[in-house]
């Protein structure tokens, strides 16, 4: 039996040999097993932003392709906020379309996609590029199969968003019929949510796509199983399995009297004078990909009857241009001061832009008054978030 050569150049051209033919059988071993695998796949990139500035910033200045998770309490935002993620997925991603699984029947009501500007169909022949399709099931294993084959057998390389609305109205196929006394033995939310992830493989996110999951109230939530921290919005449906393979984990909160946001700012909510005009809405990012970022309270400003978003983008860019020191306060009375720079900026807008405006409101009025110049601040902050 011969031996290995004992000097230097020699061995280490042994070495070499011997880490090709390991690289070689593993690339043999990766081409006859393809289906198993997405080594050979590209993957597909893009950024969107959620639609509220604030809210961007603490997502780590954009949404990419991911499971994101929307929980809380009714009627405080959740499908709205879906809605408009979903518009700018669609505006944003090039050859993108959005399958809603409407497993409830009760969640995408008239007003919402009335208000989003967005189109919706239940017409498969209508379906195209840049519309929702609504797919109104709630059989578990008639909506993965779906799902898999739009990712898996995906010959037009389209990019899609799936929103299941909700979690909780799925049902398997062969507990529909079962009667109430084997009401107990019915697969719930936490197992069909595990099920559902074991058979959406990685593939999902790789070539790009977005799995928005809405989820209701039912207990407390609890991420660290020891802590002692009550969560004002409470626990939600899906089991451990949603909470470890979400990347973000967003909880509306209830909406309180001091939340809202009236026409007379000195007036009290009900006082017969006031009229709510907004209110801020808020989420706790239960979990996040940005450390710094978890069980932090996001407060984002809506206005009332705004089309196609709700968001109040003049009073987001109000904070922001104040929190970027484009825009400083005096240190006594109410006056706000915009930069030379950002002034320099505008004026390819309005050749006039003020020096001063007296205190938040009136910045917020202006920027509502110059719309083109509300869209260019929005940007401008969009990009550089997101950078």
């Amino acid at each position: 039996m011969g031996r290995l050569p004992k000097n230097k150049e020699m061995g280490e051209e042994n070495e070499q040999l011997v880490k090709d033919i390991s690289s070689n059988q593993l690339g043999n071993i990766l081409k006859q097993n393809k289906e198993d695998h997405l080594n050979f796949e590209k993957r597909v990139e893009w950024k969107i932003s959620s639609g509220s500035l604030l809210l961007d910033s603490a997502l780590g200045g954009y949404i990419n392709p991911c499971l994101l998770r929307l929980c809380g309490a009714n009627n405080e935002g959740k499908t709205p906020q879906a809605l408009e993620i979903v518009r700018n997925f669609l505006k944003d991603v090039p050859n993108s379309r959005c399958i809603w699984v409407l497993s409830e029947g009760r969640g995408l009501t008239k007003e919402n996609k009335e208000r989003c500007g967005l189109s919706f169909t239940t017409n498969y022949e209508e379906w195209q590029d840049g519309n929702i399709m609504i797919i109104e099931a709630n059989i578990y294993e008639f909506i993965i199969k779906m799902i898999k084959d739009l990712v898996l057998k995906n010959e037009e390389k389209k990019i899609y968003a799936f929103v299941i609305d909700s979690i909780d109205g799925l049902i398997l196929r062969n507990d529909v019929d079962k009667s109430a006394d084997d009401a107990m033995k019915v697969a719930g939310p936490a197992l069909l949510s595990k099920k559902m992830l074991q058979s959406l493989s990685l593939g999902m996110f790789k070539y790009g796509h977005l799995m928005i999951l809405v989820s209701q109230v039912t207990s407390e939530i609890k991420l660290d199983m020891y802590s002692k921290i009550p969560n004002r919005g409470g626990n939600f449906s899906g089991g451990n399995a949603l909470l470890h393979a979400s990347d973000f984990i967003m909880d509306w909160q209830n909406c309180y009297n001091s939340d809202y946001i009236l026409d007379n700012l000195s007036g009290k909510l009900n006082d017969g004078k006031s009229k709510p005009v907004g209110k801020w809405s808020k989420v706790i990012l239960q979990k996040s990909a940005i450390e710094t970022t978890r069980k932090q309270l996001i407060s984002y400003p809506i206005k009332f009857g705004r089309k196609p978003s709700g968001i109040w983008r003049e009073y987001e860019l109000a904070n922001l241009l104040m929190a970027w020191s484009m825009v400083t306060k005096a240190e006594k009375g109410a006056w706000l001061t915009l930069t030379d720079d950002l002034r320099n900026e505008l004026k390819q807008f309005d050749e006039e832009v003020p020096e001063k405006v007296q205190g938040e409101a009136n910045l917020k009025e202006y920027l509502e008054s110059k719309p083109e110049i509300t869209n260019y601040l929005f940007n401008k902050f969009k990009n550089l978030l997101s950078n």
